[in-house]
């Protein structure tokens, strides 16, 4: 393993309560698992282009919220494209 330095980066309360969950039951360390962690996403970021990142929070105005509940309770029927597209057409 090659020269090591120490990073500082808050995170919140319940990622930390994560980690700590996650290492512990799997018997890893901290530093290892934040370090590999950190280089799957920079190498994800370099590798795929900006749009391939789904926002993890979308906000939605009271009409736009509205038609997205709307849509899920009685969703439309596929389309002959969908169906293709999805069977590999």
């Amino acid at each position: 393993m090659g020269q090591e330095a120490q990073i500082s980066a808050s995170v919140s309360t319940t990622t930390r309560e994560k980690l700590d969950r996650f290492t512990e039951s799997r018997g890893l360390k901290k530093n290892f698992v934040v370090e590999q962690a950190l280089l799957y996403f920079m190498e994800s970021r370099s590798e795929l282009p900006d749009e391939a990142f789904i926002p993890t929070r979308i906000v939605l105005g009271n009409a736009a919220f509205d038609r997205l509940v709307k849509l899920l309770k009685r969703p439309p029927k596929p389309t002959r494209a969908l169906i293709e597209l999805m069977r590999g057409k």
